[in-house]
């Protein structure tokens, strides 16, 4: 390695060495607000840049008032509230390019039963995917009060090399296609096992693929929305197909039930083959 790596990398390690001892708050000036200067944002991502051109991914969600306690307002069994609240942090990770490396539930319930249902349904569904949830998934309940209603948060952190890192890759010209059927839950019921939504499992297959410029998951906000930010964060714009589209492109797609992707047009029928949930093109980046 070469003097000018070297020196850069040394800068990197004092810098990540200040953050751990606090420096970056001691400062006298309590007029300023602070924060980690290493830290950046990039839509619903945090990243946090350690050496060279490595960085942690962080992304966080929550989960209320859905599942199988009284006062819960939209009864869910843990089955399916247990994939829905791990899959959206954990798709928008792997998403960026990141590798996850840890999961965190923070479960606003006791052990026993909920609790334990709950953690037993993510660590299925990481060994569905592929994962080792012995290693990967931790979290905590709450054991001192009586809980009434369910809630929990999930935050899944990643790691990912710049190289890697798939945000702003859509290009002039490119095709945006949704994936899955996206559905909210609510005006739509689904289940987390029905075939025609994405799954962890439906961005692992496009994250492989070099023909996939960018992956970006559906919420609450919709397709629509989602479109429109793929291509403004490349300074571009999107244009909406002139064919109709078979899906409500403006409902929210309720747990990442739809994922929006960014091709050639020439590679569409590759990517809706690599899949095998409904694929639908939707548009284009201008």
């Amino acid at each position: 390695m070469n003097e000018p790596a070297n020196s850069s990398l040394l800068q990197q390690y004092e810098q990540l060495k200040a953050l751990a001892g606090g420096t970056w708050f001691a400062s006298p000036d309590s007029s300023r607000p602070h924060a980690p200067p290493n830290l950046r944002r990039i839509r619903d991502l945090t990243l946090l840049a350690l050496l060279g051109d490595l960085s942690l991914v962080i992304a966080c969600d929550s989960n209320a008032s859905i599942g199988e306690k009284p006062n819960d307002a939209l009864k869910v069994p843990y089955s399916e509230v247990g994939v829905s609240a791990l899959k959206v942090t954990l798709m928008e990770v792997l998403a960026a390019g990141a590798v996850p490396i840890l999961i965190v539930n923070a479960l606003c319930m006791e052990m026993e039963p909920s609790g334990r249902k709950m953690i037993e349904v993510m660590r299925s569904e990481l060994v569905r995917s592929g994962f080792d949830p012995s290693i990967m998934l931790t979290g905590s309940t709450e054991d001192n009060a009586h809980t009434t209603q369910s809630g929990i948060g999930i935050t899944v952190i990643g790691l990912a090399t710049e190289e890697r890192l798939r945000v702003g890759w859509t290009s002039l010209g490119d095709v945006v296609l949704c994936v899955g059927n996206p559905k909210s839950g609510v005006d739509t019921p689904y289940s987390e096992y029905d075939p025609d939504i994405a799954t962890i499992r439906t961005v692992l297959a496009l994250v492989q693929m070099e023909e996939v410029h960018e992956i970006l998951p559906v919420g609450s906000k919709g397709v629509w929305y989602e479109a429109n930010e793929l291509a403004r964060f490349v300074g571009r714009e999107f244009r909406l197909t002139e064919e109709q589209v078979p899906i409500n492109i403006r409902a929210s797609a309720g747990a990442s039930t739809a994922v929006l992707i960014s091709t050639r047009a020439e590679n569409v029928d590759r990517v809706t083959r690599a899949v095998s949930v409904p694929t639908y093109q939707i548009g284009t980046v201008e």
